[in-house]
């Protein structure tokens, strides 16, 4: 059920740093924003570029703990588990194992547009406040 929950939410998540990303750029064309913005559009796409490559090539580094009936395992990658290894190592690899490390990639890089997304609003919101 928590694994679940996991992707849902991580799943939400990307959907809104799609939107971020989408809005946060078309803010910088109307100019409506906060005087550094480009400079924070740039640093979220740098900083998610770094943070998908990492995931994508550390996929095998994410694992988190997953007891069963027949011991301890492990689930690679973080959001979307992409490999399952059990207790003596060896690794079940599923159907979908290639799109969960694409979809880990795209989830890690669209993270800090969701940030600036949540920073932008907030700017917005003290602007009509004090305007």
């Amino acid at each position: 059920m928590m694994l679940i929950t996991i992707v849902v939410a991580a799943s939400l998540l990307m959907l809104a740093g799609v939107y971020s990303l989408f809005n946060s750029l078309f803010l910088s064309r109307t100019g409506h924003c906060p005087k550094n913005w480009n400079r924070l559009c740039l640093g979220s796409l740098l900083a998610g570029l770094v943070l998908g490559l990492a995931s994508w090539l550390g996929t095998f580094w994410m694992l988190l703990p997953f007891p069963n009936i027949a011991g301890e395992g492990w689930f690679a990658g973080f959001p979307y588990m992409a490999v399952y290894i059990d207790g003596t190592g060896y690794r079940y690899q599923f159907s979908f194992t290639r799109i969960s490390v694409i979809a880990n990639a795209v989830f890690w890089f669209l993270l800090p547009m969701a940030g600036l997304h949540v920073y932008g609003r907030h700017w917005r919101r003290q602007q009509q406040k004090a305007g």
